[in-house]
């Protein structure tokens, strides 16, 4: 705000010196004044000095409001849980689109409100030393732009909410439809698809010519309001200098000041815009922030009274006691369940689908908190342990693992950057993946793009089976480990997990009988 004040009043001061300068010059040819010239020259490189280091704070302010939204947005959504209803298809939407619409209202809107506040008053408060009548003239049309711009502000926020949730809609459908492209492709339903979105389309298109039709009416209305404004102060000018006697230099100065006297305004006025768009986006994120169905434990660090390590040292025992677990949506996972896993034992949960074994392996693994009843770690209540030094010592590995967009060495050395390589190959080799560095010719920089593309899905679940031997992790969670895999690749699998299984608690979700064959114990839900 202070800078906007400083470049204000260099602002008036230059239109000063300009109009002293300039005056007798054009009116008399007196070049007695041309000095002022110079005073002008200086003071323009004193506002670009300013507009530099105005744009340098502007765009850290826009870098440092991103991250932190962003930050809070993934703060929010871990703490929330993977399991919670927050986290839909419209997700990416709000983490890349409302975070654009949202940033301009801080570095636009805000900035051209401070300019608001700055230019025209202190240039008001040097015409009206110039010319009371030409003070009073602009105080009374400096209204008209912010009322006009509020009436149609109205109108324009709820065309701009309207828009952002049909680009909500179509953005989460489209991301459904690419999800289940398989489904759509089988079932013959691309004609189906292709019209649907080409309806949400049609109707965000719609929407977004609404907008700009009342964006493109709203910049006309202020710029005739501007133009009207400055033509008025000219032609009063004009008759107080020619019948009056009215000072030209003076009439020069304030001629020169109306422009910009409205110039704020009107970058105000288009600016009123961001702000709409904004609030249209923040709706749909402050539904995200606003979420409280957390089902998982909080990351909050407890006053526990045991050390971590110290419990784990010697294995992990995990016991259910009358556990209930019930998912955002309602649905019942598992209920009034008891069942001990045995330490540095291989253990298979067995039952027909819907029986439990994902929420058990969820409820394990800290992922979704109990509505009821004791899980205890080695006799201790999980809920009396640090949630998040407890999680560095479980892996879960779903059906279909993720691997991030990398290579093969990014995707193993998540828990350390600081590896060797040699470590990464003998954990490789273990698992029985060493071909992976023998088949590929660039190695451990092999590339894994978006959805596991370069390897197979069997290769994938030895790459996150290596990844838990590097971590160490006291407890591997497997949820349907060879699902879809060859008989081949699925024995290669479990000769793989037999041979990090030593000394860890393995639980795992199994339909398959040469799965259940290799464990310890039998879990049957």
């Amino acid at each position: 705000m202070v800078l906007s004040f400083v470049d204000a009043i260099f602002t008036a001061l230059f239109f000063a010196a300009l109009a002293y300068a300039i005056g007798p010059v054009v009116i008399e040819q007196d070049n007695s004044n041309l000095n002022y010239l110079y005073y002008s020259f200086i003071l323009v490189v004193l506002r670009f000095l300013l507009k530099v280091v105005m744009a340098k704070i502007n765009a850290s302010m826009s870098y440092q409001i991103e991250k932190q939204i962003r930050e809070h947005l993934v703060d929010k959504l871990i703490k929330v849980g993977p399991l919670s209803l927050a986290r839909s298809a419209k997700l990416p939407s709000v983490f890349v689109d409302a975070v654009d619409e949202i940033v301009p209202y801080f570095t636009h809107y805000l900035t051209s409100v401070r300019y608001a506040m700055s230019i025209p008053v202190v240039l008001l408060i040097a015409v009206f030393v110039a010319s009371p009548l030409q003070g009073f003239i602009l105080l009374i049309l400096c209204p008209l732009i912010p009322l006009f711009m509020v009436l149609i502000g109205k109108k324009a926020e709820r065309l701009n909410q309207r828009q952002w949730l049909q680009i909500t809609r179509l953005s989460a459908h489209f991301q459904e439809a690419m999800r289940r492209l398989v489904v759509i492709k089988l079932f013959n339903l691309k004609k189906h698809e292709i019209n649907k979105i080409y309806l949400l389309n049609k109707r965000w298109r719609v929407e977004t010519m609404q907008v700009l039709k009342v964006a493109f009416f709203s910049a006309l209305a202020l710029e005739f309001f501007a133009t009207v404004g400055v033509a008025f102060c000219a032609v009063t000018l004009g008759f107080a200098v020619y019948d009056y006697g009215f000072n030209y230099t003076l009439a020069l100065f304030i001629l020169l000041c109306a422009p910009e006297f409205f110039l704020p305004l009107r970058t105000l006025g288009q600016n009123y815009h961001a702000r709409m768009k904004a609030l249209g986006a923040a709706s749909t994120m402050v539904e995200l922030l606003n979420s409280q169905d957390k089902l998982a434990y909080s990351d909050k660090l407890k006053n526990s009274t045991c050390d971590l390590n110290k419990v784990l040292s010697e294995g992990v025992a995990i016991k259910f006691e009358d556990v209930k677990a019930v998912y955002a949506d309602g649905r019942i996972g598992i209920e009034h369940k008891s069942y001990a896993f045995k330490p540095n034992k291989i253990t298979a949960l067995v039952g027909p689908s819907g029986s439990g074994k994902t929420t058990t392996l969820m409820l394990c693994a800290a992922l979704l908190e109990k509505s009821a009843g004791r899980i205890l770690i080695n006799e201790h209540d999980i809920e009396s342990l640090d949630i998040k030094s407890l999680r560095k010592h479980i892996t879960y590995i779903p059906q279909n693992p993720y691997l991030f967009y990398g290579t093969i060495r990014s995707n193993l050395d998540l828990y350390n950057d600081n590896i060797q390589d040699e470590v990464l190959i003998e954990a490789l080799k273990k698992v029985g993946a060493n071909d992976l560095i023998e088949r590929f010719e660039d190695g451990l920089e092999h590339k894994i793009l978006d959805d596991n593309s370069g390897i197979s899905g069997g290769e994938a679940r030895l790459i996150a089976l290596a990844r838990a031997l590097i971590n160490n992790s006291k407890i591997i969670l497997l949820d349907e480990p060879t699902a879809s895999l060859d008989k081949d690749t699925q024995a290669a699998f479990i000769q793989a997990l037999l041979n990090i299984a030593d000394n860890k608690t393995v639980i795992m979700a199994a339909h398959r009988q040469e799965l259940i064959d290799v464990a310890d114990e039998i879990v049957n839900l």
